[in-house]
């Protein structure tokens, strides 16, 4: 799959949200109200991380099927080279900072980051791998998402009613600082548009400068005034990412190339930034200087994120390319 710098852009704008969001609201001390206005950045760019993912995942594995069939190892392999390997690196980091004194924290918090668990409230994640909890949401919904993909046979009905549900949980049950119910619902969001051609012609259809500024403002505003108006949040993102494409203006911004060159390195910088971009006054020894982020994000991108997941593409590819039995290789040996 070729990349799509309209996607990569929109990371760049996902990872530039959370950054913000952190910069403004803890590291500089910005005066009010500007931390407040800051504050729901770092959720928006989440959500628009989880769209996007659910869009990129199910497409890929909806091309492969089209190949002939989705090999559930090979994805796990891929998604596995893909994330652990710039997550290990940022573990690694943490455990030699904390031997030198720079930070603070108790080890069994990156065990329970490592265990992606950090989005269910049973363990505790400290500030330094707290950001984690949108990878656990993430891998918890793909542990099953390729399972299901490739049994349903009604796949549109099944996920409009996921999102149904995991709505309709938010709007009932209490809400917590990072909802898993509007998390699931953004990244079943995506892999709808993904699944559903009518989705896709509305969408473009219905694409307009005043409805993607409407859209934005039901995403921005709700979380400073109107917490359940989040609600709104995994129909609006959608329409936000895929129309788009159809206004020029907008679409140019996203494909320029320096917010491509930021998406790229989106998940290496949203790893990274968390040990940078907190309160000053947390770091026993003063906080590192924030010149060095983007060099730690350019190593962490060029030296271990893109090399594993060429080793990943290598790997799954290795794993399709199998016999599925020994009878049926013996077979194509004779």
């Amino acid at each position: 799959m070729q990349r799509d710098r309209l996607i990569d852009g929109y990371r760049g704008v996902a990872v530039l949200c959370v950054v913000a969001s952190h910069a403004l609201g803890y590291h500089f001390g910005t005066p009010p109200p500007i931390p407040r206005l800051a504050q729901p950045l770092a959720e928006i760019g989440v959500q628009i991380f989880f769209v996007i993912s659910g869009y990129i995942i199910t497409t890929l594995l909806l091309k492969e099927e089209a190949r002939g069939g989705i090999s559930i190892p090979a994805f796990y392999a891929r998604r596995a080279f893909r994330i652990l390997p710039p997550l290990f690196a940022y573990f690694i980091g943490l455990l030699v900072l904390r031997r030198l004194g720079v930070i603070t924290f108790n080890p069994s918090t990156i065990a329970n980051s490592a265990l992606f668990t950090c989005n269910t409230g049973l363990t505790d994640c400290e500030w330094w791998v707290a950001h984690t909890w949108s990878l656990a949401v993430e891998e918890q919904f793909y542990l099953a998402w390729p399972l299901l993909l490739t049994i349903l046979p009604r796949r549109t009905g099944f996920l409009v009613g996921l999102i149904a549900v995991l709505l309709t949980a938010y709007l009932l049950l209490p809400v917590h600082d990072h909802s898993n119910w509007l998390a699931f619902a953004c990244i079943a969001a995506g892999a709808l548009y993904a699944c559903n051609d009518d989705v896709k012609a509305w969408i473009a259809k219905h694409a307009s400068y005043w409805a993607w500024l409407v859209a934005a403002a039901a995403v921005f505003l709700p979380p400073l005034e109107a917490p359940r108006l989040q609600v709104l949040t995994p129909l609006a993102v959608p329409y936000i990412l895929f129309a788009s494409r159809e206004l020029p203006l907008i679409r140019r911004v996203l494909e320029s190339t320096p917010l491509n060159a930021v998406g790229l390195c989106s998940y290496s910088l949203y790893l990274w930034q968390q040990l940078f971009l907190t309160w000053t006054d947390v770091y026993p020894l003063g906080p590192p200087p924030i010149v060095l982020l983007p060099v730690v994000v350019a190593a962490s991108y060029f030296l271990i994120e893109k090399p594993c997941a060429r080793i990943g593409h290598r790997v799954s590819n290795w794993i399709k390319a199998r016999p599925l039995h020994p009878a049926q290789a013996d077979l194509d040996l004779r």
